[in-house]
């Protein structure tokens, strides 16, 4: 009883440990909302003609992963509000 006990409570502080690598990016809320938020300025970008992939909050940036005409992909960095270009 007690070794099992153990080993839960050891696999719960592993996984609550892991928990800040899974959160999504863009405030507080719950993940659904997050998500929500990324998808929406990706698309924003893609309306941009910048072919994002992924975001991510970077600071106070958004770093977007922007595929490139040969299939590259680079980061580049964006202000949160007007998805304005930031030179890194």
């Amino acid at each position: 009883m007690m070794k099992s006990s153990l080993i839960a409570l050891a696999a719960a502080v592993a996984l609550a440990g892991a928990a800040p690598a899974f959160a999504a990016p863009f405030g507080d809320g719950d993940s659904e909302t997050r998500e929500w938020r990324a998808n929406n300025i990706i698309q924003r970008l893609h309306d941009n003609g910048v072919n994002a992939t992924d975001v991510e909050e970077w600071g106070d940036l958004v770093r977007a992963y922007v595929r490139q005409a040969d299939g590259s992909v680079v980061m580049q960095y964006f202000t949160p509000d007007t998805l304005t270009p930031v030179n890194r």
